[in-house]
């Protein structure tokens, strides 16, 4: 006769609430005598169901016993879910305190070259993590259902159900729709881990902030006098030197072309200015790094870095920084000459001759292009003006006398720039033309980049000394900028205005265009005499630390910006959500262990082992002949008959455990 537990219909019958229930040999359910009746009376603790016919005693619950018998499988599972956990949640509250969190800098460049593998390691693990997450749950579903069938045993349509909730199935239960609906949740939840894991473990670009500290001359200050050895020297002699000529007309052109929204870049001390966000300002590029300028001005050897980090950075990623400088600028305005009469020019003189190329000994005439018998024509402009820029002369061709002059005579508000170009000559559209040109201190907001952005004018400018060292730096700029770019048969500055002023107006050189292309030229001219004036004065050794308080302006406003990876603080609400779902498995887990448990800690330990999930164990426990004339056939109408049966796992006489038929 086939052994069965009686099924407990009754809630009157004393047995119902009996919290622990042992066999009898003839398989009937009998109430424990060594408990009291105070126990067997208490009220049980509402757990829910996840197959189990009985509830724990609260009191049982925190036993000693009931907590021996997590040790094993069951310790494993909550062990497991809570390590996990634990990780995501942890890492959860370092990034919402530390804000952000970067891998060693060795790491970092590794990922940055290799972003790819690191996409395809951080997917991987990501997998991982929730594998063993779910691997976790199926094993704790499985492993209570053998406890219940151990035990008082589970319903048919329970004992089925979990097996493919376990197995992360869909159900299709209509006589039980919650079943289906846990079924169809917890697909979704172990499912979407990944992603949450994912979100939580890869890496993103990030910035790190870094406040910038330093020093930089303020040129404005009455402390740079033309006194001084190191200043007159930059402002004068030092004006004649590779790194004043080398971008002199370039940058004139370069400005023209920034003006006008044509996109160009111009490179002053290495360092690449993008235009069109503005000239150079006038400012000095700070780098990081000294800058070599041996090449640059004779005797130095090196522009110091005069801005850092507050504090130490690695090496090898990626950069950028903004902060607010000093530049200079200027107003400019010009017209053309109005003869003696103009009252806003000074007195002009102008003289030309004819010589044999012969007569000029020393003279730097190119011998490739002149012969010793050619006739030159030599233009000379001059003034009666205070200063040493108030002549200069052009050496040409006879036959194409195409030259540009310039000379600058300073009054008490601004330098005057009077141009002159030969009225039958190529550059006959800039005739005589007189430039009020009027320095000025201004503060912009520098961001350094691959290349340097002058984004914006952060203050109201201030008008120079004419007679100070900044403003005479930049009449001396200018006028070896108009000496220097003339040759023997063209002007490189003639050139680049007469080229830019075509492609504005074509053949019909308007006045406007012609002024404000040569005020735009010479505001360009003057902003790249104040970058390489200060370039000038850094490049001599000490002669910053020399230097009072009062010349010096603390760097404002600077921040430097590393580009790495790692991972910072999102909205909290958003990581939550990417992280409930491997909880919400993990609180599953832990219940339905501690529920199993619970109820069946005090049941003898099967000395066998039954996998649920494994088709073979159900098979072989089915055919053990404990579940005979349970189903009449397979059609619905029987399989819903039998669903409510109750089976649990028990010994058959001669044929060992296998799935029993509860007694009704």
């Amino acid at each position: 006769m086939t052994t069965a537990y009686t099924r407990l219909d009754d809630p009157s019958d004393a047995e119902h609430y009996s919290p622990f229930l042992n066999r009898t040999s003839d398989g009937d359910a009998q109430t424990d005598p060594s408990k009291g009746d105070s126990e067997e009376d208490e009220k049980p603790v509402a757990f829910g169901s996840f197959g189990h016919r009985r509830t724990p005693s609260l009191r049982k619950i925190f036993s000693l016993r009931f907590l021996r018998r997590l040790v094993g499988w069951p310790g494993v599972a909550i062990l497991g879910q809570l390590i996990l956990q634990t990780l995501a949640w942890g890492f959860f509250a370092l990034l919402q305190v530390k804000g952000a969190i970067a891998p060693p800098h060795r790491l970092v460049i590794w990922a940055n070259a290799n972003p790819h593998t690191l996409q395809w390691i951080t997917t991987q693990l990501s997998t991982i993590l929730s594998f063993f997450s779910t691997l976790l749950f199926s094993w704790a579903i499985r492993q209570s259902i053998t406890l219940h069938l151990r035990g008082d045993g589970m319903s048919l349509v329970a004992f089925i159900s979990y097996i493919r909730i376990s197995s992360r199935a869909l159900i299709f239960n209509r006589r039980n729709v919650k079943l289906s609906l846990m079924a169809v949740l917890i697909i979704i939840l172990t499912g979407v881990q990944t992603a949450g894991w994912s979100a939580l473990i890869t890496p993103h670009n990030i910035v790190k902030e870094t406040p910038l500290l330093g020093q930089e001359i303020d040129v404005s200050s009455s402390s740079l006098t033309l006194n001084d050895r190191v200043v007159e020297d930059c402002a004068v002699n030092g004006t004649k030197s590779a790194a004043f000529l080398v971008g002199q007309t370039e940058s004139g052109y370069t400005a023209l072309k920034g003006k006008f929204g044509i996109p160009a870049t111009f490179m002053v001390l290495d360092q690449s200015f993008n235009v069109s966000t503005g000239m150079v300002c006038g400012i000095l590029p700070l780098t990081l790094q000294p800058m070599n300028a041996s090449t640059w001005f004779r005797g130095a050897t090196a522009v110091q870095a005069i801005v850092e980090p507050a504090w130490r950075l690695p090496r090898g990623l990626t950069t950028t920084y903004s902060l607010v400088q000093q530049g200079l600028t200027a107003d400019v305005s010009c017209h053309f000459w109005q003869g003696d009469a103009d009252p806003f020019a000074p007195p002009v003189f102008l003289d030309s001759g004819t010589y044999k190329a012969s007569t000029f000994d020393g003279q730097r005439l190119d011998s490739t292009k002149v012969s010793e018998q050619e006739e030159i024509f030599i233009a000379k402009l001059a003034s009666t003006c205070p200063g040493v820029l108030n002549l200069t002369r052009a050496y040409t061709r006879s036959d194409a006398p195409d030259y540009i002059l310039m000379i600058a005579c300073p009054t008490a508000d601004t330098m005057q720039l009077v141009f002159n170009a030969n009225w039958n000559g190529t550059y006959w559209f800039l005739d005589t033309t007189v430039c009020d040109l009027t320095p000025r201190i201004t503060q912009v907001r520098v961001s350094y980049s691959d290349t340097i952005n002058i984004t914006s004018m952060v203050s109201n400018s201030t008008k120079l000394d004419i007679m100070g060292a900044p403003s005479t730096a930049a009449a001396q700029t200018l006028y070896q900028m108009a000496y220097f770019s003339q040759a023997i048969v063209t002007n490189a500055m003639g050139d680049k205005l007469q080229s830019f002023i075509l492609e504005a107006d074509g053949t019909t050189y308007t006045n406007n265009t012609v002024l404000r292309s040569l005020e735009t030229y010479i505001r360009g001219v003057t902003e790249f005499s104040s970058t390489v004036f200060r370039a000038c004065l850094s490049s001599h050794e000490n002669f910053m630390s020399s230097l009072p308080s009062s010349a010096k302006i603390n760097i404002t406003e600077g921040m430097h910006y590393t580009q790495t990876i790692g991972w910072k603080r999102s909205a909290p609400g958003i990581t939550f959500l990417q992280l409930l779902p491997g909880a919400v498995i993990a609180l599953v887990t832990i219940y339905a262990v501690v529920v199993a448990v619970a109820v069946h800690f005090e049941d003898e330990r099967g000395e066998y082992y039954f996998d649920p999930s494994d088709a073979m164990h159900l098979v072989a426990a089915s055919a053990a002949g404990g579940m005979d004339h349970v189903f009449k056939s397979i059609t619905e109408k029987d399989l819903d008959a039998a669903a409510d049966i109750n089976v649990y796992l028990g010994n058959i006489p001669g044929r060992g455990p296998g799935l029993v038929r509860s007694r009704t």
